[in-house]
């Protein structure tokens, strides 16, 4: 605890005065740690402290068994509170309303499910991996372009293949035409302006767009797809989104295209590694379950995580 204090905070300082400790205290305490280990895992400088190599994995094991402490400490509250479990869910803002909320319906009606407590918290997936290791979240819905490292680098969680989210170009009504489930290419509307999403789905585009030989003028960048939408049904711009962004809410102005097989995102569940817990797992089943009725298989799916 004190080492991981002190890892977060930045400073001896810092960390002691959130733990209630005096400064002294807390660096014999770490210095203690060390010559244990015999190993440094800070370096003290006058501005606070830089962890080491050997100090940054200790911090990362420390988090995981934290994690680990955290859900033990939940099941036997649980246990107090009269059997009730809880899970917790985090999800990302369009799969919050496509697929976890489906899955939290379909589970709340089966026999039994008075039992277990959903908790859901919408989150990026950058945030998933510290949430998972802290405990804090049981369960992530997390989504990666093909270019972009796994969220899981380091292998620490359970990973099942959620399935893949194919990309659409959505331009207004007035520019739309041809059949419903149609394709385009991005070169249709090279002299058009363009509304950009979140990070990585800005970056995805890009590189597909450079692929394709596209400079796209992008005026206008929002993550919130209702407000996309609206800004390409009155003709501010044309984008390319997430089919799953388009499911929970369409704007009747716009109309959808198909873009290339692989251009697309795959979603992954994790949590984490070796989870036995069967409310957990139930809750998992539900998950691949919703996701399957909104996502394409992902071929060669072997049900590992990326």
């Amino acid at each position: 605890m004190s080492f991981r204090a002190v890892a977060e905070h930045g400073s001896f300082a810092g960390a002691a005065r959130a733990l209630g400790w005096t400064q002294p205290a807390l660096s014999g305490q770490v210095s203690r740690l060390e010559e244990s280990l015999r190993v440094a895992l800070v370096i003290r400088t006058v501005k606070g402290i830089q962890l080491t190599e050997a100090g940054k994995r200790l911090l990362h094991h420390a988090e995981i068994i934290d994690g680990h402490l955290a859900r033990a400490a939940r099941e036997v509250e649980d246990l107090i509170d009269g059997g009730t479990r809880t899970v917790r869910v985090v999800a990302f803002p369009s799969a919050c309303t496509s697929i976890v909320a489906p899955a939290m319906s379909e589970l709340s009606a089966r026999p039994g499910s008075g039992e277990v407590s959903l908790e859901l918290e919408q989150q990026e997936p950058c945030a998933v991996p510290e949430l998972l290791r802290r405990g804090a979240a049981d369960i992530a819905l997390v989504f990666r372009y093909d270019e972009e490292e796994p969220i899981d680098r380091y292998g620490e969680f359970d990973a099942l293949s959620a399935g893949w989210d194919p990309l659409q170009l959505i331009v207004s009504q007035r520019r739309g035409s041809g059949a419903a489930h149609a394709s385009r290419r991005l070169a249709a509307h090279s002299r058009d302006k363009w509304v950009a999403g979140c990070p990585s789905c800005r970056q995805h585009f890009l590189r597909i767009a450079e692929r394709e030989g596209v400079a796209p003028d992008i005026r206008h960048a929002t993550d919130d797809y209702m407000v996309v939408q609206e800004l390409v049904a009155r003709d501010m711009g044309v984008s390319v989104v997430p089919r799953l962004s388009l499911i929970s809410y369409r704007h009747p102005g716009i109309r959808a295209y198909g873009l290339g097989e692989r251009d697309g995102r795959q979603l992954t569940i994790l949590m984490a590694k070796g989870e036995s817990r069967a409310e957990v797992l139930d809750v998992v089943d539900s998950l691949r379950w919703a996701a399957g009725r909104v996502l394409d298989p992902v071929l060669g799916d072997d049900d590992a995580g990326g």
